[in-house]
This record gives structure tokens, sequence and C-alpha cells, in this order.
């Protein structure tokens, strides 16, 4: 990731992918109790959201050294 245009489009694709994730895990909580969820969503779930933060830190510092 050598530019803020690298890394604002791979902080958009896995925003994107969060929130699809987030809806996906909402609706099969609103599915019938017996279903049982993806085991390995809410980890995604987690990894992905610790990326945007980070991505999200880094295009904040880039931002803030341009100005």
């Amino acid at each position: 990731m050598s530019n803020r245009f690298e890394i604002l489009e791979e902080y958009q694709a896995a925003n994107t992918e969060l929130g699809h994730l987030r809806d996906l895990a909402a609706h099969q909580t609103d599915q019938a109790r017996g279903v049982t969820p993806y085991p390995h969503l809410q980890d995604r779930v987690n990894h992905l959201s610790q990326k945007c933060e980070q991505l999200d830190m880094l295009l904040e510092a880039i931002n803030a050294s341009e100005d």
C-alpha cells in the first residue's frame, strides 16, 4: 500500500464486505432460532472491523500530513 488511493480502495472494499457480513449476521439472528449461524462469520466481522479501523487511522494520518 504505497499511496492514499490504494489504501482508500482497500478500505472501501473491506467496509463494503463488512456491511454485507453484518447484514447477513442480522438476517441469521432474525431467522428461526434453530438455525446455527456460520461459525466463522463473527471472526471475519471482527477481522474486517479491525482492518477498517487501522486503514481509517492510516488515511487520517495521511490527510493530516498533507495539511
